[in-house]
């Protein structure tokens, strides 16, 4: 089968060297580039999402892991509409439950069912929709956002890791974005045994000593291996994480 290669924007790229990535990106041949919304970038996601789709033409750009608590499904709405519109129908969004003991150094009270929530409320929303929810997290009371809605929609993929999360990807999601190990190979096969849907599995890459916050990073032969065992799994993209333009060139030789 084929595999799409994506990339998730490097964690530590600087504001400035955004566009000279997005070039490069799009000029090297990738699907497309997952822009992460976390406290860790020197930047803020959206406006970074924004730079890439002002510099390319037909990158895809995903938005995410976001959180349901963090950004509000009305303003995660309006903010997915307005740059679909804007940036000719190229947008993802990855929605998951968000880091733990960040969102409780927030004073953030969190909810299972807050992921559920928000994706089905933010593509009510996307849609035109007048939308409510009486739910556990969001009370939403006929709420219609003014943005003309995108005449492709917005694909909603879930973050997913524990077999919970991928049950509800399966009632609500477009898709599934998760971390790349043979569990997940098996919870995968389970779970969409009757249906699926597409998949980003992400795999940490980098060419530097300093590795990428930590992660375990695999090597550039490991790289291309993973590439033919996601083919045999059957997972539709790989998203590799990487660190510098060097890493981007060295996954681009890669993948031709």
């Amino acid at each position: 089968m084929t595999i799409h290669i994506s990339v998730e924007l490097s964690h530590v790229c600087p504001l400035d060297d955004i566009s000279r990535h997005a070039v490069a990106l799009e000029t090297s041949g990738f699907h497309r580039v997952w822009v992460p919304d976390t406290m860790v970038t020197p930047w803020e996601a959206w406006l970074a999402a924004n730079m890439i789709a002002q510099h390319t033409t037909r990158l895809q750009i995903g938005v995410g892991v976001m959180n349901p608590y963090t950004r509000h499904p009305i303003v995660m709405a309006q903010m997915a509409s307005t740059l679909q519109n804007s940036c000719g129908g190229r947008l993802a969004l990855s929605i998951g439950s968000g880091v733990g003991w960040v969102l409780d150094k927030a004073g953030i009270v969190q909810h299972a069912s807050a992921v559920e929530e928000c994706i089905t409320s933010v593509r009510s929303m996307i849609a035109g929709q007048r939308t409510s929810m009486n739910g556990h997290t969001f009370r939403i009371d006929g709420v219609r956002i003014r943005i003309i809605p995108p005449e492709n929609g917005v694909p909603i993929y879930l973050a997913a890791v524990s077999p919970d999360s991928w049950e509800t990807a399966m009632r609500v999601a477009d898709g599934v974005a998760t971390f790349w190990n043979e569990g997940m190979v098996e919870i995968r096969r389970r779970v969409m045994a009757d249906r699926n849907l597409p998949t980003a599995a992400l795999v940490p890459f980098t060419l530097s000593p300093e590795g990428i916050f930590g992660q375990k990073t695999i090597s550039a032969n490991e790289l291309g291996a993973c590439v033919e065992a996601m083919k045999e799994a059957g997972i539709e993209e790989m998203m590799v994480s990487y660190r510098d333009l060097t890493d981007l060139e060295t996954i681009a030789r890669l993948i031709q």
